[in-house]
């Protein structure tokens, strides 16, 4: 289903025009999961987004999907458990997406757990998936755990483990959901912003929004407003409340959030060639850091502190890539020397919307989720990890269901997104190692190198058939934007037609990850970039510089920030 800025005008038009059961705010991994779960309950669903799709946190997780090893040495259990079980589920039904990484987890002689305890936590960790993981660990002395990951640093080195967890890509899970609502039934639109509450007889029963790019307001009519918006939960629900009546008893309000901001820095693959995910400890303050492989780039994170800056932009200072950097150089040895901020090509910076508790740091902070039910047409959450979204999303849908009409509450269909693949697992070649598969098959049939089979395979999984048509059919589609990287131009196209992306922010850097691999090597692409865009887009040439501008100065903008102690001398 085409799903781009042409279809764009149709979706508002919709938004104003049809009455829904519920209107989701927020376009995250949260919200977009509510929205087709609800969809394909059977409910009328509007999602709307006031940036791009995964925007926020939900594009600047450390991109794992994982049970939360260390939530299990603060007790945990149980949302450790669940996150296990949804982990597996997510390689069961989104195996382009959800993919199973090694990890290794080296102890030194200042580890606070030695091997025969991190054996003993790690069995527990394993039993927890009913040993249903992606494989079983492994402890192991010094001598065959620097034959796993050559690059520890061996001075100190007492042993390990090696365990498994998995990995994605946070932003396009986020993209698979809301297509996913979208072939559902649901009116998804970005760029739209939530101005105010529609209320009627004490209660809210829809809401103004505003389209960021035409300036035209639409009233939507909805019988329920959920709120997924992160970060912005407390703003949110404070803002709503006090637009309603003042009720004979109020309801209980949502508890408060504490924000922690994580920054991730990406570095030279050839410089941090690993192996193997490694899970560290930092020396400088026993947080637990990760070095995690990308094909053509090696990411180090994250940091975990406390934040009361803009939640929008919150950057990374040259002190938190100092930080990251320093932590790996404690763990690991690059090759050339030890790394340096100058290393880094990338980086990005999220917000963690927390749930508070008393006496807590952000680290130790739980990552449960909160669902408040407000009777008067409202429903938030808060809270909670990129691995659980599902359930997440399926117990927000059950809160919001009896605050519908009686009509509307008993056609609906049970859940079924627990067994429903996502979109691009739907008709994979075989439930056994599909995308290897899927990939085996391009190589002989299409012609594919094994590495651009690969990438197609385990990026857009069934649906890379249609993206190497669009490379066909597109003017040199099926040259390489840069040399050494993958993705292609028609590749992009097809990312423009069918993702809607607006902009070359949304394709460089959530659509793709191009920006973080590639970082300032795209500005002198940039003009060639935006041309293309405007082109697809069907906007006239002027539009290239705008588009041409706004990533030049993405790129600018999310440099480390300066050294202070530098710049003082």
């Amino acid at each position: 289903m085409a799903f781009s800025i042409h279809q764009r005008d149709g979706l508002i038009r919709k938004l104003a025009t049809t009455p829904f059961d519920l209107l989701v705010v927020g376009g995250g991994i949260t919200g977009a999961g509510i929205a087709r779960d609800a969809a394909l309950r059977g409910l009328k669903v509007a999602l709307v987004e006031r940036g791009d799709f995964a925007v926020g946190t939900s594009s600047r997780s450390t991109k794992l999907i994982h049970g939360g090893l260390r939530y299990l040495e603060m007790g945990d259990v149980g949302l450790v458990f669940e996150a296990v079980r949804e982990r597996q589920r997510l390689l069961q039904l989104a195996p382009h997406l959800a993919r199973p990484q090694s990890f290794v987890l080296p102890v030194t002689e200042n580890s606070k757990h030695g091997v025969f305890l991190l054996d003993v936590g790690l069995t527990l960790y394993d039993a927890l998936a009913s040993f249903a993981g992606v494989m079983r660990h492994r402890a192991l002395r010094k001598k065959p755990l620097l034959r796993m990951e050559p690059l520890l640093v061996a001075k100190g080195l007492q042993g390990g483990a090696r365990y498994f967890d998995a990995t994605t890509d946070d932003a396009r899970l986020v993209m698979a959901n809301v297509r996913g609502a979208l072939t559902a039934g649901a009116v998804p639109v970005s760029r739209v912003s939530l101005e105010a509450p529609i209320v009627q007889d004490g209660r809210c029963v829809g809401a103004v929004v505003r389209d960021l790019l035409t300036d035209i307001t639409v009233e939507v009519q909805a019988q329920c407003i959920v709120a997924a918006v992160g970060p912005w939960s407390d703003q949110w629900m404070g803002l709503w409340r006090s637009a309603l009546p003042e009720p004979d008893q109020a309801p209980a309000a949502p508890p408060p959030l504490t924000p922690s901001k994580g920054v991730h820095v990406v570095v030279p693959r050839d410089r941090l060639p690993l192996t193997h995910a490694v899970t560290m400890t930092s020396h400088l303050d026993g947080r637990v850091v990760f070095a995690l492989p990308w094909p053509h780039a090696t990411v180090i994170g994250t940091t975990d502190t406390n934040y009361e800056g803009d939640f929008a932009e919150p950057g990374c200072t040259w002190a938190d890539a100092d930080y990251l950097v320093q932590t790996a150089n404690g763990c690991l040895a690059a090759v050339g020397g030890p790394l340096r901020v100058d290393d880094v090509i990338s980086t990005w910076a999220g917000i963690r919307p927390l749930v508070a508790q008393a006496g807590a740091s952000s680290y130790k902070t739980s990552r449960e989720h909160v669902i408040t039910v407000d009777p008067r047409g409202l429903v938030a959450i808060a809270g909670g990890k990129l691995t659980t979204y599902r359930v997440m999303a399926q117990q927000t849908v059950d809160a919001a269901l009896p605050l519908l009409t009686e009509a509307s509450a008993t056609a609906v269909k049970p859940c079924t997104t627990a067994e429903l693949p996502l979109p691009g697992a739907d008709r994979l070649p075989t439930p056994n190692r599909p995308i290897e598969v899927l990939a085996a098959g391009l190589v002989a049939n299409q012609g594919l190198d094994t590495a651009s089979a690969e990438h197609f395979a385990r990026r857009y999984g069934s649906d890379c058939q249609s993206v190497l048509a669009a490379c066909a059919d597109e003017p040199d589609g099926g040259d390489c934007v840069l040399p050494d990287l993958p993705y292609r131009w028609g590749e992009l196209a097809w990312l423009v037609r069918e993702e809607m992306a607006l902009d070359l922010i949304d394709l460089m850097v959530r659509r793709t990850q191009l920006y973080y691999v590639a970082g300032e090597r795209l500005l002198p692409l940039a003009p060639d970039l935006a041309r293309r865009m405007a082109r697809w887009c069907g906007q006239p040439p002027a539009t290239a510089r705008v588009l041409s501008e706004g990533l030049v100065q993405y790129i600018v903008a999310h440099r480390v920030q300066s050294n202070p102690v530098a710049d003082a001398a």
